[in-house]
């Protein structure tokens, strides 16, 4: 069996036959809980763990607006920036601080009406990755951040949420 972009090609005794990768979507919520979030501290707001058949091009958008709960509603100076952090060592998760992808920063005045998206890329088989936050200052209140993540596999991407406290 080999492992091609498009997909995985088996061979049988009459051919090969070509396995498309899925295009997938799951959708929730997350939250940032303004009890356990400090303007001095990274905070895990999401993890993303592959299937043992890897995924490709996968995006994380994260709603900024959404009414009442969200960061725009929630927050107007305070600074938020969302970071991609890997496993390069296999066993510390590491942010690469000299390049900008998976990380973007953007005021709550800012947000207004907007969202953001971390491109994570590819991930191998089983591969853990989580998406981190920075804050300019404490969050005021919970926030509820809805999101979306797409990606292109035959198996399914686990998502693990913050629930608030």
């Amino acid at each position: 069996m080999t492992i091609n972009v498009f997909g995985t090609e088996s061979a049988s005794g009459k051919g090969t036959a070509l396995i498309p990768l899925e295009a997938k979507r799951i959708s929730g919520e997350t939250d940032i809980d303004d009890s356990e979030q400090t303007e001095s501290t990274a905070y895990v707001i999401l993890t993303l763990t592959a299937p043992a058949e890897g995924a490709m091009d996968v995006s994380v958008w994260f709603d900024l607006a959404k009414a009442t709960t969200g960061y725009a509603a929630v927050e107007s100076t305070a600074t938020i920036k969302f970071q991609l952090a890997r496993k390069v060592d296999g066993t510390n998760y590491r942010i690469a601080t000299d390049n900008p992808k998976g990380s973007v920063a953007i005021s709550g005045t800012n947000a207004a009406g907007g969202a953001v998206a971390v491109d994570v890329g590819d991930l191998s088989a089983s591969e853990v990755v989580q998406i981190w936050i920075d804050m300019s200052a404490d969050a005021t209140s919970d926030i509820e951040l809805p999101y979306d993540v797409t990606y292109k596999s035959r198996g399914t991407i686990t998502v693990t949420e913050v629930a608030a406290a």
